[in-house]
């Protein structure tokens, strides 16, 4: 009888409807509170969501971090570009948080991938080169042009190690975006070929890969750091804490500024606390001497303006002309202006 019954029934599902509910992806119905479905010219669709690894950053959120990255790709244009003595083009292509399983399984074979640890944070972080484009840089710091076409292969044990210079460089100054929130020490502890073998998060860990690309010469490439979420939430939510108190600081109090302000001229100069030299030493100087300086000195250089001492940073190339990268504000540069740079 309760055979009849249920068959007799017409709100009983048979397996077809069964697997066209359960089955997921765009074409599976959408159904309302009421229970009644949407016909497909609404154009919603359902999509996959994975309760164990929530996404716990908004699109908001990550514009505003894209934002940021794309201050380190400018910098990082003009660092490259200094370390390899030629015009290194560099283009943020996108910043997204996805499944570390998603990102190795991207990994083009044979590839370049750098394994690198934070040493104040927990997790591995990835560095993905394209080959073509570690070749090229190979070639280049051998004192070639950098204008080949390299063939798709493996790298050899020198040219792994004159590529994890160039890899380091990228590493810097990734972790120096960070340095107002926590100061970072990077260390390079591997490499892999494959992403096959890559297995220094869970499959369904959350990653937050940036994705740039490079070129110089006629070659060009991908170029990706990935970076497990549970390494770099401390810094995020410091980070949109700090992009948040601005904005309401912003609204809060505006900063004025009047149009008669803009044709006024100041004097600026840049100095360095180089080092101390004799009195005997200092008079023996003589045209063409030669004084040797710390390398030290190109990111702890300060800038005076109207004779006090505003701002600390790095000075460096920007294409042809000298440029200065402010990363400290002096007590100086408020009382000169009257409202705080960040």
């Amino acid at each position: 009888m309760a055979d009849e019954s249920m068959g007799d029934s017409d709100d009983v599902f048979d397996v077809s409807e069964i697997e066209e509910i359960t089955g997921g992806g765009s074409d599976a119905p959408v159904f309302n509170s009421d229970g009644d479905r949407f016909p497909a010219s609404a154009g919603i669709r359902a999509t996959k969501y994975d309760f164990t690894n929530p996404i716990i950053l908004s699109n908001a959120d990550l514009e505003k971090l894209k934002e940021k990255s794309e201050r380190f790709v400018y910098y990082l244009a003009g660092h490259l570009s200094m370390f390899l003595s030629t015009e290194f083009d560099l283009q943020l292509e996108g910043l997204s948080a996805d499944l570390y399983k998603n990102f190795t399984s991207g990994v083009k074979a044979p590839a370049c991938v750098s394994l690198f640890k934070l040493q104040e944070l927990n997790g591995v972080c990835l560095l993905d080169v394209n080959s073509h484009l570690a070749v090229t840089v190979v070639d280049r710091l051998l004192g070639g042009k950098g204008s080949t076409m390299p063939e798709e292969r493996g790298l050899t044990d020198i040219e792994n190690a004159l590529v994890d210079d160039f890899n380091t460089l990228i590493i810097e100054e990734w972790c120096r975006q960070w340095d107002e929130y926590m100061e970072l020490h990077p260390t390079l502890i591997g490499r892999e070929s494959s992403g096959r073998f890559l297995q220094t998060s869970p499959p369904d860990a959350m990653v937050l890969t940036l994705k740039m690309e490079a070129s110089f010469g006629d070659v060009s490439g991908p170029i990706r750091i990935a970076t497990p979420f549970y390494t770099i939430e401390p810094l995020v939510h410091k980070a949109l804490e700090a992009e948040a108190s601005q904005q309401s600081e912003g609204k809060a109090k505006a900063a004025r500024w009047h149009e008669s302000y803009d044709d006024i001229t100041v004097s600026m100069s840049a100095e360095w606390d180089a080092f101390q030299m004799t009195v005997r030493d200092l008079f023996n100087l003589e045209t063409g001497d030669v004084i040797e300086m710390p390398t030290r000195l190109l990111s702890d250089t300060h800038l005076r303006i109207a004779g006090k001492t505003c701002f600390k940073g790095e000075i460096g190339k920007e294409g042809e002309r000298v440029a200065f990268r402010v990363s400290e504000t002096f007590v100086d540069a408020n009382n000169l202006t009257g409202k705080t740079h960040e």
